[in-house]
């Protein structure tokens, strides 16, 4: 199979999938996938500049920071006895080349021993957040747009101007093995398991897996209080007491 069909079979089952959601918050991401806009523009784009370690955010942003901040995450697979180190390349980059100043953008980036990292986040700390299978269709469409996009990614050199290494996009398409992350703190995770079964939704995260050849992990790391770190400062550079995330399971 080319990868352009290999592509419109991606898009064509993750909006079949969401349609039989039936749940009109995942509209927005059924519209996304549907506007042609969002893999024929090439309107072209360079990333603010994105504050790391002097920001005033208390919530998923600080989370965001914190990670890229602690430069790398360990990552315990639970039918691994191994733990893998991915290191983090970039954050908030959009996958999009509309005239939309406000452009779809992937949370994180990062290498796992030469294997591309998609990551998108999720933090609870006093109010509800997207759900679980929001995200993890939030994070399919990106590796949708990316399968679009890819070229012109490369091609107008979309990085931030960080330290870290950089990467081509080309090869998070190319590379069978990238890994697909949903990532949120214990808070998150124990609010949505009171609302959601767990073994359900980790059926539909293998099935989706299945059907669309996609690598999909849900991870859990350790709450963080962001509020006591940034305390009376105007500002602040936010980090994490510990690099290990868990994987979800049964």
């Amino acid at each position: 199979m080319t990868l352009q069909k290999s592509k419109e079979d991606f898009k064509k089952k993750l909006i079949k999938f969401i349609e039989y959601q039936k749940d009109n918050k995942l509209d927005t991401l059924k519209s996304i996938l549907e506007d042609n806009e969002n893999c024929t523009g090439d309107y072209p784009t360079k990333p603010k500049n994105v504050s790391i370690d002097n920001i005033s955010a208390k919530g998923e942003r600080a989370f965001q920071r914190a990670i890229l901040n602690g430069e790398y995450s360990l990552l315990n697979y639970q039918e691994k006895t191994d733990i893998k180190k991915v290191v983090w390349l970039d954050l908030e980059l959009p996958v999009t080349f509309n005239k939309n100043s406000r452009r779809r953008s992937i949370d994180l980036i990062g290498s796992l021993n030469d294997i591309p990292v998609l990551c998108e986040l999720k933090y609870y700390e006093n109010s509800q957040t997207d759900s679980p299978i929001y995200a993890i269709l939030e994070l399919l469409m990106y590796h949708y747009l990316i399968q679009c996009n890819y070229k012109k990614l490369d091609k107008y050199n979309v990085h931030h101007a960080f330290p870290m290494k950089k990467f081509k996009w080309y090869t998070i398409v190319e590379n069978e093995n990238s890994q697909l992350l949903i990532v949120a703190n214990k808070k998150y995770w124990d609010f949505w398991f009171k609302k959601i079964s767990k073994e359900e939704l980790l059926k539909n995260t293998f099935s989706l897996g299945r059907v669309l050849n996609a690598n999909i992990h849900l991870f859990e790391t350790q709450d963080e209080d962001y509020i006591e770190q940034k305390g009376k400062q105007t500002t602040y550079k936010p980090t994490v007491s510990s690099n290990n995330w868990t994987e979800i399971n049964v």
